[in-house]
């Protein structure tokens, strides 16, 4: 609807400004009800966007024109006119081609419907660790969003950002005009319904917790994966972690923005995971938490959304960047983690030297990106590391089209943009899905149900 308005518009304009004679009654009427209408449609279906502002202004202009030129007779062609409708045209063009252009490098991108048997629910709580705290006192809280398979009952649509208000006006504070390039994803639908009705009653699923990566992630940059995921029967739950994620807002005022702890460290892998490993002590104690907190639901809130349908025997982390070294992490160093899925991260950490052989899915991204080739050195300690992880029971594999971004929802907000660092990323999506599914339903489900 924004292509049909904008070339709809200009066309009008373009034509009542050039016109050698008053319109008629019937046209002066017309053009305008053409316009509405195609803003209403926009309005209802897609919402208003800043970007639009310029074609929203040349609409209103052709309808004052119509108005006034839609009254009187014929008048003469003057040369001065013709000047002025060339200048008219000009910018008009001009705003067109901007708008034009700055809408297809942000367009407002849709997920593709998950391939599962259920549909998904989604809802987003903020839980408080009483047990940590912060150094100025207070409490560590995370926000927490879960999929999960859903009754085929429709309540709300579920929107991409969550509480999108708070967290864009903590964004504008944090970082200033870069929230604009916010503005107009808030309204986001994504094929999912908020709070709807568990699929079943009785039904205890397997439980997947999902890891954004350090800096950019938040817990709703890996909704690509965790729609399919919940769309085929398991629970996703994504937390944000403070101080990694790059925004963690409670509201307005309140947010916790994302913290450099690598900043100015040499390039090298063992420097690098000696800083490491504190921080993924931390985000460990924070997934233990909200298990322990999903428990709890389970005992003492039988009423609750979530009350009784996560396995605690079924339980995989999935986590991209950072968030895949954790992932690995805890599925060497704790027994509630069977399975987990690393996406494109370096494995830092501490890990035995004879880990048990547990189940571990590598996926790397093989683009190879010039001006962004590898510069981490003494990767001799990492590759050493996965070896020993991967086992028998693991696997890795190589994405030759995938870049770093790829496994994340980030290259949805401009494809042309991230082009160059993530092509073709409807189909490296899917096969980042297929693969992940594929894992998850093999170690996680079968092998499990069968013993």
């Amino acid at each position: 609807m924004e292509d049909v308005l904008l070339c709809t518009s200009m066309a009008c304009f373009l034509y009542v400004i050039w016109a050698r004679h008053h319109l008629r009654p019937l046209t002066a009427r017309t053009i305008p009800a053409v316009l509405l209408g195609i803003i209403v449609l926009h309005f209802t279906f897609e919402h208003p966007r800043w970007i639009m502002l310029p074609v929203y202004g040349i609409t209103i202009v052709v309808m004052v024109l119509c108005i006034f030129r839609g009254k009187g007779t014929r008048h003469t062609f003057r040369p001065f006119k013709r000047i002025r409708s060339i200048l008219l045209s000009l910018f008009a063009l001009l705003a067109a081609g901007l708008t034009w252009g700055i809408a297809g490098l942000l367009p407002l991108f849709k997920f593709t419907e998950p391939s599962g048997p259920h549909r998904v629910g989604v809802i987003d709580y903020t839980w408080g660790d009483l047990k940590r705290t912060f150094d100025d006192g207070t409490i560590r809280r995370l926000n927490v969003r879960i999929w999960y398979p859903a009754s085929k009952e429709l309540t709300t649509p579920a929107y991409y950002i969550p509480q999108s208000d708070n967290f864009i006006q903590a964004v504008k504070k944090q970082y200033g005009l870069w929230s604009q390039l916010l503005l107009h994803y808030r309204k986001v639908e994504i094929p999912a319904q908020y709070a709807a009705p568990f699929f079943s009653k009785d039904t205890a699923v397997p439980a997947v917790v999902y890891l954004h990566g350090n800096q950019l992630g938040t817990r709703f940059t890996g909704t690509f994966q965790a729609l399919e995921l919940a769309s085929h029967g398991y629970i996703v739950i994504a937390l944000e972690h403070p101080g990694t994620a790059f925004l963690s807002a409670y509201n307005k005022d309140d947010y916790i923005p994302f913290t450099h702890a690598f900043a100015d460290l040499p390039n090298h892998f063992s420097r690098h995971n000696t800083v490491a490993v504190p921080i993924i002590q931390e985000m460990q104690d924070d997934v233990q938490f909200v298990l322990q907190y999903l428990q709890h639901i389970d005992r003492y809130e039988t009423n609750s959304l979530l009350s009784n349908r996560m396995d605690p025997d079924r339980i995989a982390v999935v986590g991209h960047s950072f968030g895949g070294a954790v992932a690995a992490h805890m599925l060497a160093n704790t027994t509630i983690v069977k399975v987990a899925v690393n996406l494109d991260g370096y494995l830092y950490g501490d890990y035995p030297d004879n880990p048990s052989q547990k189940p571990l899915l590598i996926l790397n991204g093989g683009l190879l990106i010039k001006g962004l080739e590898e510069t981490m050195t003494g990767l001799e300690e990492e590759r050493a590391v996965r070896n020993r992880l991967l086992g028998q029971n693991g696997k890795e594999v190589t994405l030759p089209q995938a870049g770093h971004l790829t496994f994340t929802d980030l290259p949805l907000y401009s494809p042309r943009l991230f082009k160059p660092l993530a092509p073709d990323i409807i189909h490296q999506h899917r096969l980042i899905n297929e693969y992940t599914l594929r894992f998850l339903d093999d170690h996680l489900v079968t092998k499990i149900e069968q013993r």
